[in-house]
């Protein structure tokens, strides 16, 4: 999926006073592509993040996924946007403690009423992707927090979205697990096309990505 943004702009509201987030951001990404976003903390890295994930929306500016203008679209009409185009792994994999590794893998099939012998086979086939096809009747808590992280990106990835957006997938782990993890998404990159864009504060994970962009208070560059 390509991106293209233009003069996107954010800024929240508090206690009645404007608090400005981004301004004036322009990124174009190409379709297949694996992105990198570094930046110092508070510099709106996740809320860019959110924006393209259509989790959260644009004060001003375009944002073109795919070559859809997302933000004229009606509400219920993005969520279902997103359900069919992107996945997202974040930092905390908020993985459901009572549900098994292949349940938490099935959840995004099942909200698309998808029958429960197809969104079982695939959930099965993505855990196996992502080396966990011995665990899929543990439960989260049975797990390792590198391979909760494998769960909550075989979650991600099931739905065969066109983008991946990962905020900080590899912070709460130490750094072999972490660069594991990034290899996994290089791996899934490669091989189905995905275009993936990850926020992180490592820098050495960071040069692994085919483009790396900095954001600052003035822009991205």
């Amino acid at each position: 999926m390509k991106i293209e943004v233009s003069a996107l702009q954010k800024s929240y509201f508090l206690r009645e006073q404007q608090v400005p987030v981004l301004l004036g951001i322009n990124l174009e990404i190409f379709s297949g592509e694996f992105v990198s976003l570094t930046g110092s903390s508070g510099v709106g890295k996740s809320t860019l993040l959110h924006i393209l994930g259509t989790l959260d929306t644009p004060t001003s500016g375009q944002v073109r996924l795919g070559g859809v203008n997302v933000f004229e679209k009606k509400a219920a009409d993005i969520a279902q946007f997103r359900n069919r185009n992107i996945g997202f792994v974040f930092q905390f994999h908020h993985l459901l403690p009572e549900f098994s590794a292949l349940e938490n893998v099935k959840i995004p099939l099942l909200i698309r009423r998808e029958k429960e012998d197809s969104a079982h086979k695939k959930a099965q086939e993505m855990l196996d992707l992502v080396g966990l096809s011995h665990r899929f009747s543990h439960k989260p808590g049975e797990l390792s927090g590198g391979e909760q992280q494998r769960v909550a990106l075989a979650r991600a990835l099931v739905t065969s979205p066109q983008l991946l957006l990962a905020d900080e997938p590899t912070g709460n782990l130490d750094e072999e697990t972490g660069a594991r993890i990034i290899e996994l998404m290089q791996k899934i990159n490669q091989q189905e096309k995905v275009t993936v864009i990850v926020v992180t504060h490592n820098l050495r994970l960071a040069k692994q990505a085919q483009k790396q962009l900095v954001l600052t208070r003035d822009g991205i560059r």
